[in-house]
């Protein structure tokens, strides 16, 4: 009899794992993660790139739109095709230029963490930020939607896309 797709591993990447197994890979990405959004408000720029493999491909597309309108971002000045990046280093690069000047908070929840086999995971986190550009803060949520590998025994991630489902800019007084 034929092994099931869980059983061969999702697409043919590996074996299936144990359930300890996948317990203790699914904790390391959320560990992973912890260390992505810590790495993104620290302004870690060399710690970003460690998070992702070498061919990683990470789509921050949808991004731009919404700061159009504010803190000098107009409609002619953004360019979503530059927010499609491979690897690390362009990884930190676009992180950089996006909230390496500005207060930075992010909080990943809910994460659905698969392990499919020993070197490959997928997951979906649900994500708020809160960005300060002066007076004016931007409140994000959306998702993550991600691929991790394991490459000599430590999980990096190798595909990342963000969406947002909703932004709420806010402007805040200024004490006289």
């Amino acid at each position: 009899m034929a092994a099931s797709k869980s059983e061969a591993g999702e697409g043919g990447r590996g074996s299936a794992l144990d359930p300890i197994a996948r317990l203790e890979a699914i904790e390391e990405i959320k560990l992973l993660k912890s260390r992505y959004f810590q790495a993104v408000d620290f302004k870690d720029w060399h710690g970003i790139v460690d998070i992702f493999t070498d061919d990683a491909r990470v789509d921050f597309s949808g991004e731009p739109q919404h700061h159009v309108g504010h803190h000098g971002v107009t409609e002619d000045s953004i360019d979503p095709d530059s927010w499609v990046v491979v690897g690390g280093p362009e990884t930190a690069k676009v992180i950089a230029g996006a909230v390496g000047e500005i207060v930075a908070v992010h909080q990943g929840h809910d994460p659905q963490i698969h392990a499919h086999s020993q070197d490959y995971a997928t997951g979906r986190w649900s994500l708020y930020d809160r960005l300060e550009y002066g007076n004016e803060v931007m409140h994000g949520f959306g998702h993550y939607q991600e691929e991790y590998r394991r490459i000599d025994g430590k999980w990096r991630i190798s595909s990342l896309t963000l969406t947002r489902i909703k932004v709420v800019w806010e402007v805040l007084g200024r004490a006289g």
